[in-house]
């Protein structure tokens, strides 16, 4: 056999598991979690990568200076209706007072607990359930979310009612508690099962905040986005993204704020 029949073998095989019927449970919408669960003893890994343009101050002036917040993720189908989830987080603030230098760096843990409450169509809205530990190098946070979900023929919508309990530095005598609500909806449209567009909104922030100074006001409050997202589909390998507007600011933020005008979020799935 010559190399080239080799080497069209091997790349038929791949094409041909990429498309086999998909095994993993794709997220159409970057922020908002699917009802779907993986069936009982699958794994998946799923690579998250957040950006958001910010501004600090260098030598010959204000600069832009993109965040990061890199995840990696593995989910288990404990059963057909639970599934287990493990991340690692890691990111890359700019320094917004020394020309906006970062060092990517090991923030935490997250733990995963997920499952749906009945098999697709079975009720009027399908729903689902979510928990959420945080165990991050400042901070301890608890996550519920209630996850619902209806499909209207080509029409998939989604949405997440989104709590978040954070303490930040708990062991220390500076502690702070935060409530922070994080609710998600969104609408895609499958033009074909490799290729879903979409549309997003997600917010994230507290009611009534208030801070130390104004840029930690600013931080804290409840921040709206939305835009457009795209959901491709190879069956075992899937990829989703979502560009987004802050619909709070639109203009250049002060070195110090944690959001820009837009967010970037991709997710990489892969079925193991």
């Amino acid at each position: 056999m010559s190399l080239k029949t080799i080497i069209k073998y091997i790349v038929s095989l791949l094409v041909l598991g990429l498309c086999r019927p998909a095994l993993a449970t794709p997220r159409p919408l970057p922020f908002t979690y699917p009802y779907e669960t993986l069936d009982q003893g699958e794994l998946e890994l799923e690579l998250y990568g957040d950006m958001t343009p910010l501004r600090v101050d260098a030598p010959n002036g204000r600069i832009w200076e993109p965040a990061y917040q890199l995840q990696n993720e593995f989910e288990y189908g404990l059963s057909d209706r639970i599934e287990l989830g493990f991340y690692q987080v890691f990111e890359a603030q700019p320094n917004a007072t020394d020309g906006g230098s970062n060092t990517m760096s090991f923030d935490g843990f997250k733990w995963e607990v997920r499952g749906r409450l009945a098999e697709a169509g079975q009720w009027p809205v399908d729903v689902g359930l979510y928990l959420e530990l945080e165990t991050l190098h400042d901070e301890t946070s608890l996550e519920e979310k209630l996850l619902l979900a209806k499909r209207f023929g080509p029409w998939h919508w989604m949405a997440n009612l989104w709590v978040e309990q954070s303490e930040e530095r708990p062991f220390d005598a500076a502690r702070s508690f935060h409530f922070v609500v994080n609710p998600t909806t969104g609408l895609t449209f499958q033009v074909s099962p490799e290729f879903q567009p979409g549309l997003e909104y997600w917010a994230r922030g507290e009611f009534g905040t208030v801070g130390d100074n104004q840029i930690d006001v600013v931080n804290n409050r409840i921040h709206h986005f939305v835009g457009p997202t795209v959901h491709l589909n190879f069956g075992k390998l899937w990829w989703t993204a979502g560009l987004y507007a802050d619909l709070n600011n639109t203009n250049k933020p002060l070195p110090g704020e944690i959001y820009g005008p837009c967010w970037v979020r991709s997710v990489l799935g892969l079925n193991l």
